[in-house]
């Protein structure tokens, strides 16, 4: 990569030149790989097994176990965490499935200043 750099007056010459059609545009390169290509169903993915979904099953259930058993020491008091459903479904799927007015948010907290 050149580390030239244009002036205005070069930029806007060139501008000019490309909208008068005296310089033609470059061709895209084409670059050739050795892939192999996969296809692809949008309308019906399945990006996980079964026996993955059973993998993700156990290490949830097992994430709920630990977060009650943490919460009901700290909170002194019991609690109750259970997984409802493990499952995959398409975009437009889980678009229809949720109730209408809905408010989605994702936010993170940075951790407090203090002793850990």
């Amino acid at each position: 990569m050149s580390k030239e750099v244009l002036s205005q007056g070069e930029i806007d010459s060139l501008l000019a030149a490309l909208l008068s059609g005296s310089v033609p545009e470059e061709e895209p390169v084409e670059i050739k790989e050795n892939k192999k290509l996969k296809v692809y169903d949008f309308r019906r993915p399945n990006k996980f097994t079964k026996e993955q979904l059973r993998t993700l099953q156990v290490l949830h259930e097992g994430y709920a176990r630990l977060l009650s058993n943490f919460l009901s020491g700290y909170l002194r008091t019991n609690i109750s965490i259970e997984v409802a459903s493990i499952g995959q479904f398409t975009y437009e799927e889980f678009v229809n499935s949720v109730p209408s007015p809905t408010v989605m948010t994702i936010f993170s907290l940075s951790p407090l200043k203090g002793t850990p």
